[in-house]
């Protein structure tokens, strides 16, 4: 009997000190990427091509970025322009690096309780005109599984929409309006972030 409850007390003490060298080795990380992020746009944009006329096109497109728990996203998003008064559709894949979410400076009942966010595209090298480097500016909150990942930027999913969309210079496409709405959103299983 004795020597049952010996070795349960050791097992515990084993498990309670691996707990604990796993909570140090994820804070000495906590910088470092720590997964995938799922992201999805849809709604639409007003574009106006160089030389042509304004057009409303529809977008829809998916993605997946790197997040750490500083907010800091690298990865791709692939999506359709579609306008459907000239019955024409583009495929769009830009990278998205330099995007990051912002935690809020208020607590969550005050005015600054929401996210904000930024998504930096930027077009590739074959990319058709409409297929414009921009930047997305977003207004998120954020929903989350346990409330012991508050601190961590790359935890939980965010609903987000546009309050604005700006052109790259350079570019031959105005963007004169849009209304888009993001998720940006954890991914289960083994991409899911570790910090």
């Amino acid at each position: 009997m004795k020597f049952r409850k010996g070795i349960s007390v050791a097992s515990g003490l084993a498990l309670l000190l691996a707990g604990s060298s796993a909570a140090f080795a994820k804070s000495a990380s906590a910088s470092a990427p720590s997964g995938n992020l799922n992201v999805r746009i849809d709604g639409y944009e007003v574009l106006t091509p160089s030389g042509g006329s304004a057009g409303q096109y529809t977008v829809n497109g998916l993605g997946q970025v790197i997040g750490d728990s500083n907010g800091d996203l690298d990865g791709v998003l692939t999506y359709t322009l579609v306008n459907a008064a000239s019955a024409s559709e583009q495929t769009c894949s830009d990278s998205l690096s330099g995007s990051t979410i912002t935690a809020p400076t208020g607590t969550f009942s005050e005015s600054g309780g929401s996210f904000t966010a930024s998504l930096v595209l930027t077009a590739g090298s074959s990319a058709t005109a409409d297929c414009e480097s921009a930047t997305i500016a977003l207004l998120c909150n954020r929903t989350l599984s346990h409330q012991n990942f508050v601190d961590d930027l790359d935890a939980g999913t965010y609903h987000c929409i546009a309050t604005g969309v700006t052109a790259a210079s350079g570019g031959t496409t105005a963007i004169d309006a849009a209304s888009l709405t993001v998720r940006i959103g954890s991914v289960d299983g083994a991409n899911a972030p570790t910090d």
